[in-house]
């Protein structure tokens, strides 16, 4: 390839995906480029001779009449082997079109294709490291490529040329190194994408004032952290907020009530309070612009919310808009747990990596780009479907401090973010950080507010959960062991070979490796056998509690053999701590490719030191916690795992609410028929004396929402799961067959697998983009997907209750598939019921029925977000009609009743609702 190359940009539409099996041509679209520019356009719709499927016609929107008079294949595929002839491919998926194409041209009695290829999906997720989508139509409105017709092989081809010219010109301009060293990987990329990087690479050149060069690679200068100060003159008197807010945004005497109250609070009593916000209040503005007044490095905000993906919406959205608003900088950062963030030294040590596959080498190519415009480090900028690759445990961050001389200290994103911390007038985590690392914030006493307060309790419960993880002790040990001097590759043996101290001290490790793995499987045995005389029935995952004997039986058994585990994990950590210490101080001695080795030897050291660490504070005795015995699956001995988890969090909230000043409970739905008791008892609090302060919402929910009850569907409990899963999906299909995004809501991820499988074989897989938590994708990168693509189908859990706004047509359904009950089979669940029930309460009423009500209200809530939404809320669950209390949880939707439906007719009232008659809107809208 070189200057003067013509690419060929081929797209193909067919009758399906396997040209083996008979799927054939329907429309070929090809744009040639060269220097930069299409120089010819061609497209030719074929008669494949043959029927269309009903989903092919419905996705290209080509008919079988359109095909009639087109001619076949063998007609003009010379024609097109003509024009392909001295081109290079390129295609957006080569590895579909290239072999289809070729295939074609053999059946018809011409040569396959011999060209050089180059795939454009590879090239962008290497190119545009952090976007959510790589499909076609996301990837042309991202660069504001025009793409009329989507699915079409013509628009699609010219579209892809496009795409082609604009990721030359994103390579051309990276820094010379970065190119560098994409060009050098750019063998293991598909065909010969790579031998078009190298052909791109431009002679070298200063890097700009913004990046800079730290080993062997290019990242971001950081730049000065501006102290935060709190502004003056706080907006108090109606007149000052209305000069303040408007014309950007709508001034409410609500939120108006909110600020003050939290101004007040702040400044004088300084006193826990609890705000209720009714949805479009504008709760995250009701509390983060009274504080602008009053926090500053010294003492700053911390603002806690429920998930990440909750905070990076707040950072993201909101504290721009705040600054935007008050037209003054709001030095505000977030913290989250260390492995969120890059380690550069582990990443640098993995580019040495002599065995990384094709996956590997694309993802690491795709860090090396981002790396030239990240600020944070913070991995989930680059929005992966999972972050399960092997690579990430070997570059995430450990929180370890860097070694004196390392080359990164300077650039360590999370040494940079703790500095940020220190100067920050606002600190937005989440509340599992929160509640785990709190003394790292840094300050003394700082505001706190304490955003979705209703998960609160929760997840700092969840946060002093302490498991003595056994199996991935083993997994951990069994490693260190193979990169001593177990394995086939080189290992630490080989790499010392020629240091006989070091040599002995490495088989003496090997060798208090190999006792220690035998001490964590005699420990396994003895109460997998103790807890288990007979082998645990059936198939899946175990969970066992344990009574108070057993916990007793446990305790003394296990001390002997856990001290003895203590004593040998921090020898083995401080031998691979010197081994650590002495390869920095001497990485010249070594290898290059020795870093990747030292690196897998860093994340063992890290994992080994934190269960070295949970081994003294496992606590199995402790009153307020419920000890747990599990087992990925019934005869799995070897994972075993023991597990202690509080599930009374009130004193360990007021423990950590007493480090900060003001704490504040905010959210959209902290009530319970109208009162924070069942909040405030979660919380440690009284049920009287706490400040509340609960504000309606603005919305005229009557005329913005329709809420349908099911009057014939089945109850779970009657079916399999499988069955079940077979009426959910034909629900979802008779439902969402339309043009709304929908929303529904599971109380199980097992379940959505099961009912996205039957749906993925639906036409509503044609006609939507189906989303579901944990298959094709995690919470946080769906609800991007989901907020691309207006007409989407979205199976969601627990995060998708609350708190991700979806305003105007961006949701307009939400289907909600049973009342959000917690699984009553859960230890924590039944320690907490029986704590309940010792105190003479009646768990299902004074817990159960509490916390879905709160869930159930924060569904609705995920529908109206503005003053203009419209949309539906559907509930399949029968006992939401049938059942006393599921008709007192009707209560917590806003001055609304269902309506009882069945389902078969729910389609007509929905379509009532969104499209009514003209009589009926001029009806509605004549006065009376």
């Amino acid at each position: 390839m070189d200057a003067d190359t013509i690419y060929a940009v081929i797209d193909l539409e067919t009758t399906g995906t396997a040209v083996q099996k008979g799927d054939r041509i329907i429309q070929f679209g090809c744009a040639l480029v060269q220097h930069g520019h299409i120089i010819h356009t061609t497209a030719q719709l074929i008669n494949p001779d043959r029927p269309i499927p009903g989903t092919i016609q419905q996705l290209t929107g080509i008919t079988p009449a359109m095909l009639t008079s087109a001619p076949y294949f063998g007609d003009v595929a010379a024609t097109f082997e003509a024009l392909l002839q001295d081109t290079v491919i390129v295609a957006h998926n080569v590895n579909f079109d290239y072999p289809f194409l070729s295939a074609e041209f053999e059946r018809v009695g011409l040569s396959p294709l011999q060209q050089p290829a180059i795939d454009t999906v590879e090239l962008a997720q290497i190119l545009l490291p952090t976007l959510a989508s790589y499909r076609l139509q996301d990837l042309t409105s991202y660069l504001h490529i025009q793409h009329d017709q989507p699915h079409r092989a013509d628009s699609d081809a010219a579209s892809t040329g496009q795409l082609l010219v604009a990721l030359a010109k994103r390579f051309q301009a990276l820094p010379s190194h970065t190119q560098q060293q994409l060009a050098g990987f750019g063998p293991q990329l598909l065909r010969q994408t790579g031998d078009w990087l190298a052909s791109l690479v431009t002679p070298r050149k200063a890097l700009p004032d913004s990046l800079v060069q730290v080993g062997e690679l290019v990242v971001r200068r950081p730049q000065p952290v501006a102290e935060g100060a709190a502004l003056a003159h706080y907006p108090a008197t109606p007149a000052a907020k209305r000069a303040l807010l408007r014309p950007a945004y709508r001034v409410r005497s609500g939120q108006s009530k909110m600020m003050d109250a939290i101004y007040t609070n702040a400044t004088t009593t300084q006193a826990p309070l609890f705000v209720e916000a009714g949805t479009g209040l504008g709760k995250t503005l009701g509390y983060l612009l009274p504080y602008a007044y009053v926090a500053t490095a010294e003492r700053p905000l911390v603002v806690s919310t429920a998930t990440t993906v909750l905070q990076e919406q707040l950072a993201d959205t909101a504290v721009p808009q705040l600054r935007a608003l008050l037209g003054a900088p709001n030095s505000a950062v977030v913290v989250k747990s260390p492995r969120h963030y890059l380690d550069l030294r582990g990443f640098a040590a993995t580019l040495h990596a002599q065995s990384a596959n094709r996956l590997t080498r694309v993802l690491e190519m795709r860090l090396l780009v981002w790396l030239t415009q990240t600020t944070t480090g913070d991995l989930a900028e680059l929005h992966m479907t999972n972050y399960r690759a092997p690579l990430f445990n070997r570059i995430r961050h450990t929180g370890q401090e860097a070694a004196p001389g390392d080359p990164y200290q300077a650039m360590d994103f999370y040494a940079r973010l703790q500095a940020q911390v220190a100067h920050s007038s606002m600190i937005i985590t989440n509340h599992a950080y929160l509640a785990r690392h709190a003394d790292l914030l840094g300050h003394h006493r700082p505001y706190l507010v304490v955003d979705e307060a209703q998960h609160f309790a929760d997840q700092v419960a969840a946060a002093h959960a302490r498991k003595l993880d056994l199996g991935r002790l083993r997994v951990r040990l069994l490693k260190l062991a193979e990169l001593i001097g177990h394995g086939d590759a080189r290992d630490l043996l080989a790499a010392y070979a020629d240091s006989a101290v070091w040599r002995y001290k490495l088989q003496s490790l090997a060798a208090l490796v190999d006792d220690t793995l035998n001490g964590v499987t005699r420990m396994q045995e003895t109460v997998y056998h103790h807890q288990f005389p007979q082998p645990a029935a059936g198939s899946t995952f175990v969970d066992a509690a344990l009574t108070a004997e057993q916990v007793t039986w446990l305790t003394t058994t296990l001390a002997g053999p856990l001290a003895k585990l203590g004593r040998a994990l921090a020898t083995i950590t401080s031998t691979v701590q010197a081994l650590l210490a002495d390869y920095t101080a001497n990485a010249a001695h070594f290898l290059p490719s020795d870093a990747a080795l030292f690196q897998a030897v860093v994340g063992i050291a890290a994992g080994l030191a934190t269960q070295r660490e949970g081994l003294a504070d496992l606590r199995l005795g402790d009153p307020a916690s419920v000890v747990t015995v599990t087992l990925p699956h019934p005869l799995a001995v070897t994972d075993l795992a023991i597990t202690a988890s509080v599930y009374e969090s009130g004193p360990l909230v007021q423990d950590l609410v007493a480090g900060f000043t003001a704490p504040t409970f905010v959210g959209a739905t902290l009530t319970v028929n109208r009162d924070f008791d069942f909040l405030a008892r979660q919380l440690g609090y009284p049920a009287t004396g706490v400040s509340t302060l609960r504000l309606r919402s603005p919305f005229h929910y009557k005329q913005q929402a329709l809420v349908l009850a099911c009057t014939d569907a089945p109850s779970a409990k009657d079916l399999t799961p499988a069955a079940y899963a077979d009426y959910l999906a034909s629900a979802i299909l008779a439902l969402a067959d339309n043009d709304r995004a929908t929303i529904v809501l599971f109380t199980s991820l097992a379940q959505i697998r099961l009912v996205y499988h039957r749906l993925a074989h639906t036409r509503l897989a044609n006609r939507k983009e189906l989303l579901a938590q944990g298959v094709t994708g995690s919470a946080a990168k769906i609800a991007k997907r989901f907020a691309l693509n207006h007409s989407a189908l979205l199976l969601g859990a627990a995060s998708f209750f609350e708190g991700v706004d979806y305003p105007a047509k961006a949701l307009e359904q939400v289907i909600l598939t049973r009342l959000p009950f917690d699984a009553p089979e859960q230890p924590t669940t039944q320690a907490r019921y029986a704590a309940l029930q010792a105190a003479g309460a009646d768990p299902f009423a004074a817990d159960a029925v509490p916390r879905a009500t709160l869930r159930l209200a924060q569904s609705f809530g995920r529908l109206i977000r503005t003053e203009s939404d419209r949309g539906a809320f559907i509930v399949l669950d029968p006992r939401w009609l049938t059942t006393p209390y599921g008709r007192k949880m009707q209560k917590a939707l806003p001055n609304l009743k269902p309506l009882a439906v069945p389902l078969g007719e729910m389609a007509g009232y929905l379509h009532d609702w969104f499209d009514p008659r003209k009589e009926d809107v001029d009806a509605a809208s004549t006065p009376k």
